[in-house]
């Protein structure tokens, strides 16, 4: 672990996941304009990301000490 840094809680992450992939389906479901594709799938990545930092999260506070 860096000195002075902590890691983010994971259930902020989880939130700010959901929040993103959400904004995506919406961006999906109701733009239309034919370029809708695009910011769906940036809002859904974005959305990933955080997922995927949530779990590297839990994954750190569980391993061995």
């Amino acid at each position: 672990m860096q000195a002075g840094k902590r890691p983010s809680s994971p259930a902020t992450l989880l939130l700010i996941a959901l929040a993103w992939i959400g904004c995506g389906i919406v961006a999906l479901a109701y733009l239309s304009a034919s370029w809708k594709l695009v910011p769906g799938v940036v809002f859904i990545g974005v959305g990933l990301l955080f997922l995927r930092g949530a779990a590297a999260t839990v994954s750190r506070r569980a391993g061995p000490r």
